[in-house]
This record gives structure tokens, C-alpha cells and sequence, in this order.
């Protein structure tokens, strides 16, 4: 089973692991099952010839249970690969395919069939697994297939500078089709202006395509839109919405499940138990598309976004700080080999730490990250030192601040470098 978001990559994968193997690679459909078969057939006569009196050699795949069986047979004698990609577009045509796999899979005695499950709808492939599904144990392995992290962002960005590829991971993050558009000549607005404005604009309705895992008019996509454009606890999130609690949780949770939302705590309290809690949309790309784009599709398609762009800088600025923070606490909690986190006061307020390393309970590690340029270190790293008094935990033994560029700071190169030295 492999599951993840559209664009993250998972047709490019199977198609590279299936690349000198004996196999057949079905894209995704959602045509009806006799059309499916039909272009499954093709495939499989391409990769197994027909042997004289089988079933292809005298007719043709009429049902779901007759492919899977001559699957199964033509595996019998040497391995075969078989990818169904976006498996749930085939469970729409026919609903008892799993169950019609199920009974074949269970019954595949000697076959050496290798079968892969694809789906971009994160939710149904769960759905496809659950303890009361026909496919409940039966995968060997379920994988969710993620994002390039801000480490890989230079394969895909290209270029030589680590400034341009640390923007393009902090703007549109770690989607390999986001970074693959990103020219590293260009600043950040330009390269969303490209993406983004006017009719047939790349990335313009891409939005619209991760929202369709989401009920049109659900509660957890009215949710999604709200922590986007900013409601970042249960409370504002619940009276902005206007939901009842339980249904503001249960949106919540189903949002943080399909991986569309991070919930975040601070690093020293038990994230199970805390009522401190902080909602931010995991994709930056998605961030700026929902609290920027979608309000102004319209202008959008009519090649007038340069300008909505513009008079969003301060919301464009806020999602790269929010995703160069993340950064930040993954480069230093790799450093120094410890529980990294954000940290704020109860009650919020402006001493918040945006990364903390706890190693025994005790401050090892802090730092800042500002995503500008001529920034002070020394400044912001007095400025941590009085944010980290007013904590529990009162000081750390080494300090960071992370920017674009300044004095006494790491710069993306400095990020990029094998355990660059650190600043007392």
C-alpha cells in the first residue's frame, strides 16, 4: 500500500521501482470496470505475452476476479509486478473489488505476484486497511509516502546557492512538482506569480485538487480555511466557525490524520495532556493558497494576481517564518541529538521560543529563526535570553539564531553545511 498527496511523487516512484522488473503499471482511472480491464489487458499482453490456450489467448479479462486469478497464474513461474495506481478510483466502478482481491490474495497459494495499492486520497487508503476492511492484514507493508524535506530542496530547485533553495522550501515547501517549477533566479513573489497567475497558471487550481479529499461544505474543510487564515487554537477555530465542540475536535482530528494540519505543543509538556495547543497548515504552498489565493480567484484567473501578491507580502512573510521556525527546530534537534520543540508562555504572549532543546528535562539548545535579511544576531539572541527566563527552564547552554543573513547568525549555507560551528 502507498499513499500520499497528489503531486508528492508516488506515480515517479512506482514508476522507477517497476523500471527493469517484469511488470504492469495501470494509472489511475476512473473509467467504468470494462474500460479498466480493457486497458489493464493491454498492459498485461505487453508484459506477459499470452501462452497458447490461457485465458488471453483464447478471450478476454471480463471481471475483476478473472484479472487477479490470470495475475496470480502468469506469477506462478517467475515474478510479476503489478501497480493499480489511484485504487480507490477502481473501488468507485466497483465497490467489491476489495473484497474480490481479498479472496483471490488469501487463496494465491505458490504465485510470486508483487501487488501495489496507490492512492492519493489519504483517507480512503486508511479506510482500505481498517480492522473491519476485506484487506485488513493483508499488506506487507503500508507506506505514506511524504514531502522532500528542506535538506533535498537543492536536487529539485537546482542552482548553486543555498539561499534560493532554503526560499523555495520555505514558500512552497517540500512538494517535488513546487520545487521542480521554482527558478532560483527569481525571488519568491515572482516564482509564485508564475505559478499562480492567469488562466492555465501552473499550480492555479491546486488548491482545489487537495481539497478534494475534503466533503465540499464539510466542517473539516471550513476548519482547513480557518486555521489558514490564521485560527490557530481550538477556541478560534470553534467560535470562528461557529461548530460545536465535538464537531470542531472531530474536524481537528481528521485534518491532522490526512496530514493537512500540524498540532503543536510545547516542547516540556506531555502533548497528550496539554490544553496548549497550536494548529498551523502543514504545506506552505497550500497556506498561501488558501489564505491568499482563494479569496481572490477571480483576480487570479484574470492575471491580476501580481498585485493581490503584493499587498499580501506581510501573509506571505508569516508562512516563510512559520516554515523556516520548523526548520530551524529540525537542524538543531538533529545537531544536538535531543527532543527539539517550540515553547510559549501560558496565556501566549510575546516570549515564545521557536525552538527548544530538552535533553533530561533540562535546556540544552535554543534558537530563533527570522526569515530577513541584515539581521542582528546579538540582538536576537538577548531577546531569546529573556524569553527563556520568564520559562521554567531559564536558560540554555548554546544559542542560535537563524536568518537569511546578518551578523552572528546561520545562514541557509551555514544550515546546509555538515555541523557548521555554533555561537556561544
Amino acid at each position: 500500500m502507498l499513499s500520499g498527496r497528489r503531486r508528492v511523487g508516488k506515480t515517479a516512484l512506482l514508476d522507477r521501482f517497476a523500471h527493469d522488473r517484469r511488470a504492469v503499471f495501470l494509472p489511475g482511472t476512473r473509467a467504468p470496470v470494462a474500460e479498466a480491464l480493457r486497458r489493464l489487458e493491454e498492459r498485461v499482453r505487453l508484459a506477459a505475452p499470452p501462452l497458447p490456450g490461457d485465458l488471453l489467448d483464447l478471450g478476454h479479462l471480463e471481471s475483476w476476479d478473472a484479472a487477479l486469478g490470470y495475475l496470480l497464474a502468469r506469477a506462478r513461474d517467475e515474478p510479476l509486478l503489478v501497480v493499480l495506481d489511484e485504487f480507490p478510483y477502481l473501488c468507485e466502478t466497483d465497490p467489491a473489488l476489495p473484497s474480490t482481491l481479498q479472496a483471490r490474495w488469501d487463496h494465491r497459494g505458490e504465485s510470486r505476484l508483487s501487488l501495489v495499492l496507490a492512492g492519493s486520497h489519504v483517507g480512503l487508503m486508511e479506510e482500505l486497511v481498517t480492522a473491519d476492511a476485506p484487506l485488513f492484514g493483508r499488506a506487507d507493508a503500508h507506506l505514506r509516502l511524504a514531502p522532500f524535506g528542506w535538506r533535498e530542496a537543492g536536487l529539485l530547485v537546482g542552482g548553486d546557492e543555498p539561499a534560493a533553495w532554503l526560499e523555495a522550501y520555505v514558500t512552497v515547501g517540500g512538494m517535488p512538482r513546487y520545487l521542480a517549477l521554482w527558478d532560483p533566479r527569481m525571488d519568491a513573489r515572482t516564482n509564485l506569480t508564475d505559478a499562480l497567475d492567469g488562466p492555465g497558471a501552473p499550480l492555479g487550481d491546486e488548491g482545489t485538487v487537495v481539497l478534494q479529499e475534503l466533503a465540499p461544505g464539510s466542517a473539516a474543510a471550513r476548519v482547513l480555511e480557518l486555521v489558514a487564515l490564521g485560527a490557530d487554537t481550538f477556541t478560534a477555530v470553534r467560535e470562528r466557525a461557529g461548530l460545536a465542540p465535538a464537531s470542531t475536535s472531530e474536524a481537528l482530528g481528521s485534518l491532522e490524520s490526512l496530514g493537512l494540519i500540524e498540532r503543536h505543543t510545547p516542547v516540556s509538556e506531555d502533548p497528550r495532556r496539554t490544553r496548549r495547543v497550536r494548529y498551523t497548515v502543514r504545506d506552505p504552498f497550500l497556506r498561501i493558497w488558501l489564505g491568499v489565493v482563494q479569496p481572490h480567484r477571480e483576480a487570479f484567473e484574470l492575471g491580476r494576481g501580481t498585485g493581490v501578491l503584493a499587498a499580501a507580502r506581510e501573509e506571505l512573510a508569516v508562512s516563510q517564518a512559520l516554515t523556516l521556525k520548523a526548520v530551524a527546530r529540525d537542524w538543531v534537534g538533529e545537531r544536538e541529538q535531543a527532543t527539539c520543540g517550540p515553547w510559549w508562555p501560558a496565556g501566549g504572549g510575546q516570549n515564545a521560543v521557536d525552538a527548544l532543546v530538552l535533553r533530561g528535562g533540562a535546556a540544552v539548545a535554543a534558537a530563533s529563526a527570522v526569515w530577513a535579511t541584515g539581521v542582528d544576531g546579538n540582538a536576537l539572541r538577548q531577546a531569546l535570553r529573556a524569553a527563556l527566563a520568564t520559562s521554567p527552564h531559564h536558560t540554555a547552554d548554546t544559542l542560535y539564531v537563524v536568518a537569511r543573513d546578518g551578523e552572528q547568525v546561520l545562514t541557509p549555507a551555514d544550515l546546509y553545511q555538515e555541523a557548521p560551528a555554533p555561537v556561544p
